[in-house]
């Protein structure tokens, strides 16, 4: 298997970790979130994890520490000589710096899907509870398209999108099976 490095972006609820896990079992590939980073310092602060505190620490990260984050990242796969997948980059500097620092392929791939969509699966997924509620996500779509934290320009630069509005679980994993196929 050739080494390449996937970054998965798109808003949440969309099905980023959804095609994370889908190329985790077809390639064999290592799968890091950036949500993860952030719930690492959020426990590390010694705070509760929820809504205010997880969106305190994504700000925090992004004004000007997104190098923090790709370190933190890099860490974790930097000997690693497959495919890895990170699911969840929000920032052009975290892409830029992985750019630099990664010697083989990158692709980034955007996974889109309806508010609608994203909104039920968010709900259902539950991580805060009572507390997810539709209003919260529209704020956090707010926040995470925001200039701050430049999501919105990253997605932008996308090699490649899936449209996962109305596809059912088989049919994104077939998606996504092919496009890594045709990419790696």
């Amino acid at each position: 298997m050739k080494k390449a490095l996937i970054l998965i972006v798109g808003l949440p609820g969309s099905g980023k970790s959804f095609a994370a896990d889908v190329i985790k079992k077809h390639f064999h590939a290592k799968v890091l979130e950036t949500g993860d980073v952030i719930r690492e310092e959020i426990k590390r602060r010694g705070w509760d994890y929820n809504p205010e505190n997880d969106k305190k620490v994504r700000l925090w990260f992004h004004t000007g520490r997104e190098h923090l984050i790709v370190k933190r990242l890099w860490e974790k796969i930097k000997n690693y000589r497959g495919v890895v997948v990170i699911d969840g980059l929000r920032s052009p500097k975290e892409l830029a710096i992985f750019k630099k620092i990664y010697k083989g392929n990158i692709f980034l791939i955007k996974i889109k899907s309806s508010f609608k969509v994203r909104a039920q699966r968010s709900i259902k997924r539950g991580r805060f509870g009572k507390l997810e509620s539709v209003k919260y996500l529209k704020e956090r779509d707010k926040s995470e398209l925001s200039e701050l934290v430049g999501l919105k320009q990253l997605l932008r630069k996308a090699d490649y999108t899936i449209d996962n509005s109305k596809l059912t679980k088989k049919q994104m994993e077939e998606k996504v099976v092919n496009l890594i196929k045709k990419i790696i």
